[in-house]
């Protein structure tokens, strides 16, 4: 199953993942994505995922290589177009293993280290809202008070002694 591969320029090469990956053809697609892993040449591979659907195979194959190509010293990006790629990649918690982008461009920035910055429309997480508020707090600022459980079981682990409340 031959993949369609093309050089964005001389240090990156893109490599399209079209079909979806199932136990039928994921030792091709991997066969195929090993053997474009140069030994030497271009320092990054590309690889755009078309497909809308990543399975849980399209996720071993993906690490895997990543894996042999660490060892050639060649880094692996992940272009990530669809909402629902982006999804499965983010809950696998493989977005900064894999260098995922939305766009080639973002993919070329990522396979550099750039973070991702305006090119991409992200959503804020909670980790992203926590650290906002920390920048924005001020040393001379009060901490909050710490949370006080509430309902009849509120104080079970505070000892108690007889006679005194």
């Amino acid at each position: 199953m031959p993949l369609l591969s093309y050089r964005l320029d001389e240090s990156h090469l893109v490599v399209e993942l079209c079909d979806v990956v199932d136990p039928d053809n994921e030792a091709a697609i991997e066969q195929e994505l090993l053997t474009l892993l140069p030994c030497c040449g271009p320092s990054t591979v590309i690889v755009d995922v078309v497909t809308p659907l990543l399975t849980p195979r399209a996720l071993g194959v993906l690490l895997r290589v990543r894996g042999d190509a660490e060892q050639r010293g060649v880094s692996i990006a992940v272009v990530a177009r669809y909402e629902t790629t982006r999804e499965v990649l983010s809950a696998a918690s493989l977005n900064r293993v894999l260098r995922v982008a939305y766009s080639l461009q973002g993919a070329e920035l990522r396979s550099r280290g750039c973070r991702p910055g305006t090119e991409a429309p992200r959503k804020e997480g909670l980790l992203e809202r926590l650290e906002r508020l920390e920048r924005r707090m001020t040393p001379s600022d009060p901490a909050p008070p710490p949370a006080r459980a509430v309902g009849p079981y509120a104080d079970t682990s505070v000892p108690r002694f007889p006679g005194k409340r």
